[in-house]
């Protein structure tokens, strides 16, 4: 192709020789270049060189005067290729030398992108500082989050050099909320490997972290509340696949192996419900709902159980009615404690009976043969009085007489008489014994089942809950 050169260019290609030669500068759209090439426009841009690069380490482009290309060369690629962590996508590139280096960040470059990076290489490439510098991070121009100097970290606070992590939270958000959907892993996990460590601790009102100081898997603290609370939502009376459910569930374990469930030297549960077969009667069921559950000593060298707050074969409805209601109720022995002279504890014993019965004691003077005895009312509402449940009355004489028969006897009271038809006016004391009546509701409903039961059949010691154990290491 045959080139013309027009007065024109001669002159535009004379006074860019001039400008070289004169001034080792050169400005394009400028008579005063500002540096060795000034490029002035508002309109129109530079235009680099267009390369299909074939990957970062491959230089492609190509140095007219032979050898590599200079380092610092510029092109625009246009080309998708090579593989990860070499390979490159359309846009600017410089080669500093050894490789080519994206100016929008990946692949291939040293800039974090909005987009996310390729290619980086563990241990040398990462987000941070290099310096004794904190790093911060904004949303909507507002601090949100600060990893200190230190390693420690904020959210929506600066941090503080007692916590790894300190998150505060804004009026009515949780600081930190769990959820998963896994029956191993789980929503938190917390571990302290010092034997005297605390892994959890919770505190409320303001109060500051109680623990014990032989360490906790989770201590909790508060003023006005609760230090620790637990629920369980399916615990319907009558829902048998409820069966098993509570609050709250503890285990001093033996051997320090979840999987050896027989080496339990005592556990606990709290507010939880069950249901026991009675074989004897034909497989009749028999349900439990308890306020605590308590269990000490070993499966080889027996085992102390007993319920308390115990609502027992009641009917199977949702209101749990019927049935029978104890306090405390187990297979162990009834006690309390006194002190000696030297302020030891000194266990006694009361007496037990196979039925649930009510004592009273009391005092009363003959009259010319005879004393009537009444019962307070009280406890003539609370007793239960027929021909199958009489009333137990014994009489101690305290002076000399003929003798003395008991009459007349009820839900009241009862009448004490002279043998022979005596009138004596001795002293004697008494003691009666009474069946206890059912408990009911305002309605004549029973609520706790008492008359004719003798011997009933109890609760069993419950199943121990199955249990697993997981570990989580420090890499």
């Amino acid at each position: 192709m045959k080139r013309i050169f027009t007065k024109k260019n001669t002159l535009v290609l004379f006074a860019f020789l001039s400008f070289y030669y004169s001034y080792s500068q050169v400005g394009i759209g400028t008579t005063a270049p500002r540096g060795a090439v000034d490029i002035a426009s508002t309109t129109q841009g530079l235009v680099f060189p267009n390369v299909a690069l074939v990957n970062t380490i491959t230089e492609t482009a190509v140095n007219p005067q032979g050898g590599s290309i200079p380092t610092g060369t510029v092109v625009y690629n246009t080309a998708t290729s090579g593989t990860s962590p070499n390979n490159v996508a359309p846009g600017l590139y410089y080669w500093n030398g050894s490789r080519w280096i994206a100016f929008a960040g990946s692949p291939g470059g040293l800039d974090w992108s909005l987009t996310g990076n390729s290619g980086t290489t563990a241990g040398t490439n990462f987000l941070g500082t290099t310096d004794a510098q904190d790093l911060r991070f904004h949303t909507n121009g507002i601090e949100r989050a600060r990893i200190l100097s230190t390693g420690n970290m904020g959210i929506n606070s600066v941090g503080n050099a007692s916590s790894q992590v300190n998150v505060e939270a804004g009026t009515g958000e949780d600081a930190v909320a769990g959820i998963n959907d896994n029956t191993v892993a789980n929503a938190f996990w917390g571990r302290n490997s010092n034997s005297a460590g605390t892994a959890i601790i919770g505190a409320t009102n303001g109060l500051g972290g109680y623990y014990p100081t032989p360490g906790a898997g989770v201590a909790g603290s508060a003023v006005d509340g609760y230090g620790i609370s637990g629920m369980v939502g399916n615990g319907a009376p009558n829902n048998s696949a409820h069966n098993g459910h509570a609050a709250g569930y503890f285990t001093l374990d033996s051997d320090n192996n979840t999987a050896t469930t027989t080496n339990t030297s005592a556990f606990a549960k709290i507010a939880g419900k069950d249901e026991q077969l009675i074989p004897v009667l034909g497989g009749t069921s028999r349900r439990i709902l308890y306020g605590g559950y308590f269990i000490g000593g070993t499966s080889s060298g027996g085992q102390s159980y007993s319920y308390v707050g115990l609502k027992y074969n009641h009917n199977n409805d949702a209101n749990a009615t019927g049935g029978t209601n104890y306090k405390v109720v187990g297979n162990g022995s009834n006690s309390t404690l006194v002190l000696d002279k030297n302020r030891e504890p000194r266990v006694m014993f009361s007496p037990e009976a196979p039925e649930i019965l009510f004592q009273d004691f009391g005092t009363g003077k003959l009259n010319n043969g005879e004393a009537v005895i009444k019962l307070e009312k009280l406890l003539t509402d609370n007793i239960y009085v027929d021909e199958e449940h009489p009333l137990k009355v014994f009489i101690q004489l305290e002076g000399d007489c003929n003798g003395v028969f008991v009459t007349n006897k009820s839900a009241e009271g009862f009448t004490v008489k002279e043998l022979s038809n005596g009138n004596s006016n001795v002293s004697f004391s008494w003691q009666i014994v009474a069946s206890r009546a059912n408990s009911t509701d305002e309605n004549g409903n029973i609520t706790s089942q008492h008359i004719g039961l003798r011997f009933p059949y109890g609760p069993k010691p419950l199943k121990r809950t199955p249990e697993s154990s997981k570990e989580t290491k420090r890499r």
